[in-house]
């Protein structure tokens, strides 16, 4: 199967440090593997699920992608939930703002996103859900 994975998680990343509204609340920390000693907030890359899509006139796939948001803020979830709402903004049905290398985006959907306290006890961990259809 093509490099759904690599070429999903680079035009998402370059979409969303280019969001006005998600640069504003994490900069540019978003990461598939979180650094050392990383500030908070940040968003990280979680599940990444390609499935082949193909039709009889094109080869594709349906991408899963979860997004992580973790938070440590004095306010308590708020401010994932608002990372979660900047996440969302930016990329549902966002097909315009999004580019795949090699691929081309035919949609990009958020299904779903939920904010629960990090086992920590001191963080909150939002995780977003999205599916993308590419077309290659």
């Amino acid at each position: 199967m093509a490099d759904y994975v690599s070429a999903t998680m680079a035009g998402l990343r370059a979409a969303l440090i280019a969001d006005a509204g998600v640069a504003a609340l994490v900069g540019d920390r978003v990461v598939d593997e979180p650094r050392e000693g990383i500030a908070f907030p940040y968003v990280r890359f979680g599940l990444v699920e390609p499935t082949q899509d193909d039709t009889d006139g094109s080869t594709g796939a349906l991408v899963q992608v979860g997004l992580e948001v973790h938070s440590r803020p004095v306010a308590g979830r708020v401010e994932a939930a608002q990372i979660c709402g900047a996440l969302k903004a930016a990329l549902h049905r966002r097909e315009d703002a999004v580019a795949v290398p090699g691929f081309t985006l035919v949609e990009i959907e958020v299904q779903t996103w939920a904010i629960e306290r990090a086992s920590d006890g001191a963080s909150y961990e939002g995780v977003l859900a999205l599916q993308m259809r590419l077309d290659g």
